[in-house]
C-alpha cells in the first residue's frame, strides 16, 4: 500500500501541534533541514513516540567518508529514511551503504524544482530532465540504495528499470505549486509506481490539516 509523508517545513512548536493532531493517521513524517536545525533529535523523538516512521531529509552531498559519518549517526538516531544525492558520485554512495544498518537509504535524482534548464547549467551531455534522472537511478540500484527521490514524470520509468523504492515529492491537490516545477496529484502519482508520496504546503496550510490526510489516504486506499 503507497505511503503518505508528511514534510514539516515548520517552526518546531508548529511542527510539534500538527504531529500531535496527525498522529492518529498512518503516516511518515518527512524533517528537513529547517526543523532539524532548530530541534534536533528532540523532533524524531517526538514522531517516534507517537510509532510514526521518520525520514529525514537532509540530502548529503560530500566527501564519501563525511557521508559514512553522516549515516552512522542517522543509524544510531533510529531514523527510516535518509536522503543523500546521487550527483554525489559512485564512491560517495558506496561508502554511505557500507555505514547502513537499517535505515533506508534514498538517493534524490533531480529535484523536483529543476526543470530542463538545469541541463544547461550543468552542462551535461543527457538530452533531457528525465534521462538524467533515470541514469542516476539506474546508479543507486547498482550501488545498493534503497530507493531514490523522483519526479512522478520518471516514476514509472524508474520502477520498471529498478525496483527500488519510490519516493515522489512535488504532489499537490490544489492549484499553488509553489517552486515545484514537475507536479503531479496524489492518485496519479500513485498510478506511475509511487511508494510513497511527500506533501507539505497542503496540507499544513490548510484550515483542517486533518480532513485533506483523510481525503488523501482514502484516495490510496486506506
Amino acid at each position: 500500500m503507497p505511503k503518505l509523508c508528511v514534510a514539516l517545513d515548520l517552526d518546531r512548536e508548529e511542527a510539534y501541534r500538527l504531529i500531535e493532531s496527525l498522529s492518529g493517521y498512518p503516516l511518515v513524517f518527512k524533517i528537513g533541514p529547517k526543523l532539524f536545525l532548530e530541534a534536533g533529535r528532540e523532533v524524531i523523538e517526538v514522531v517516534k513516540g507517537y510509532g510514526r516512521e521518520v525520514f529525514l531529509d537532509m540530502k548529503f552531498h560530500d566527501i564519501p567518508n563525511t557521508v559514512k559519518l553522516a549515516v552512522e549517526e542517522a543509524e544510531k538516531l533510529g531514523v527510516d529514511y535518509l536522503t543523500l544525492h546521487t550527483l554525489g558520485g559512485r564512491e560517495m554512495l558506496e561508502s554511505a551503504v557500507s555505514a547502513r544498518r537499517k535505515t533506508n537509504l534514498l538517493g534524490v535524482t533531480i529535484l523536483t524544482s529543476q526543470g530542463e534548464e538545469y541541463l544547461d547549467f550543468i552542462k551535461t551531455r543527457f538530452p533531457s530532465v528525465k534521462e538524467l534522472a533515470l541514469y542516476l537511478a539506474d546508479i543507486a540500484k547498482d550501488v545498493g540504495l534503497d530507493g531514490v527521490v523522483c519526479s512522478a514524470q520518471e516514476v514509472y520509468e524508474i520502477k520498471r528499470r529498478t525496483g527500488l523504492l519510490t519516493v515522489v515529492p512535488g504532489i499537490r491537490v490544489s492549484g499553488d505549486y509553489g517552486d515545484q516545477k514537475r507536479v503531479f496529484t496524489p492518485n496519479k502519482a500513485v498510478s506511475e509506481g509511487a511508494d510513497i508520496i511527500v506533501m507539505g504546503r497542503d496540507i499544513y496550510r490548510s484550515a483542517d490539516p486533518g480532513k485533506v490526510v483523510e481525503r488523501v489516504l482514502e484516495s490510496l486506499g486506506e
